[in-house]
């Protein structure tokens, strides 16, 4: 099939999409990655998919069989969905999901995908998180923003809020490092401003050191695709793809701006000679190695290491058992690793992340 003809049902049924959300296939996020961006009319469909296949990430069970599942709950929700539109708002009913198995599973994961989308089939937005976070002294804090993304600050930074973000635009300030990992935001990139340059996103993984007081500032792109400009002269704009990094020195860090064709300087990432691993994000990358350990003992290191609460549920929970090494960037890519191997689910509630069933 065309994929260009695909429906949302279509984009969460091929397999080599579900790996691109994943993040499991390196060619298949690099060919959605290009496919998407030079098809920008289905940004909100994409959105849609990828809320979905969230979804069935998040439960238990075999893949397959849920998506046969969301074939026919799809065809059914289409005759409710016009109903949905029309009624008032009304609370949506709590449900266990072990109470219900079928084309009743895949009809609630559908109808709670919905919920996070308005007639319009633009995101709505999560609950605001104040508008200026610091990190403080702290090595690592971890925030969610209201439109998913997930940014781990550095020490001695701050992250201002752009009036309106995830309403009516998707603009923020850095002051410092972080590393952002980025939800596709439909008809809003994502642009983040700093003393020296302004870096527009659509769905990536990147870091940005921009200490004021430091003689550069550095942008490093690990995936997806982001275009880093001058801030005194916009149209000087620099395209970086993964594995490059972008380096624009400061002179009021007391380090000599070098000649005028050098101020925007395109690099290649630093590479440990050990681990091959970029040298940008050790600061953030987390190895954790894991010996018959309870979740309880786990997300207690999770915790201290990215500067987020993380609060059971459910005592249950707690005691799942792991062993292994993994290592993650974000403290949700951790959590994802580590539900390959027991049912558990998490979600953020007010920067807080709950664990239970």
């Amino acid at each position: 099939m065309d994929i260009s003809s695909y429906t949302t049902e279509d984009f969460v049924c091929d397999e080599s999409f579900r790996n691109f959300c994943n993040g499991s296939d390196a060619a298949a996020v690099q060919s959605w990655q290009k496919w998407i961006g030079e098809h920008p009319e289905k940004a909100e469909m994409i959105q849609e998919a990828r809320q979905l296949i969230s979804i069935l990430n998040a439960r238990q069970g075999n893949v397959q069989d849920q998506l046969d599942q969301l074939k026919d709950g799809m065809v059914r929700f289409e005759l409710l969905k016009t109903s949905f539109i029309d009624r008032p708002a009304k609370p949506a009913p709590i449900y266990h999901w072990k109470s219900i198995t079928g084309i009743a599973a895949a009809l609630l994961a559908i109808i709670a995908a919905f919920w996070l989308l308005t007639p319009t089939g633009k995101i709505k937005t999560l609950p605001s998180i104040t508008q200026a976070v610091q990190s403080g002294t702290e090595p690592r804090k971890t925030v969610v923003l209201p439109d998913g993304s997930v940014v781990t600050l550095h020490s001695n930074s701050t992250l201002t809020l752009g009036e309106g973000f995830g309403r009516t635009s998707r603009e923020l300030t850095l002051s410092g490092e972080a590393l952002f990992d980025v939800v596709h935001g439909g008809q809003y990139p994502l642009i983040v401003h700093t003393s020296s340059v302004d870096v527009e996103v659509l769905g990536t993984l990147f870091n940005l050191n921009a200490y004021p007081q430091s003689g550069y500032t550095e942008t490093s792109l690990f995936r997806g695709k982001i275009a880093v400009s001058l801030k005194d002269h916009p149209d000087q704009r620099m395209i970086l793809t993964p594995s490059q990094k972008s380096v624009v020195f400061n002179p009021a860090g007391g380090i000599a701006r070098p000649a005028a064709d050098s101020i925007l300087k395109k690099v290649a990432l630093s590479v440990d000679p050990v681990n091959h691993k970029a040298k940008e994000i050790a600061w953030v990358r987390n190895r954790v190695k894991i010996e018959d350990e309870p979740l309880e003992t786990i997300a207690g290191r999770l915790q201290a290491w990215y500067g987020i609460p993380i609060v059971f549920t459910d005592n249950e929970t707690k005691g799942f058992r792991y062993s292994g090494t993994f290592e993650s960037e974000t403290v949700v890519k951790a959590l994802e690793a580590l539900q390959l191997s027991y049912p558990f689910n998490f979600r953020v509630e007010k920067d807080t992340i709950l664990i239970g069933k």
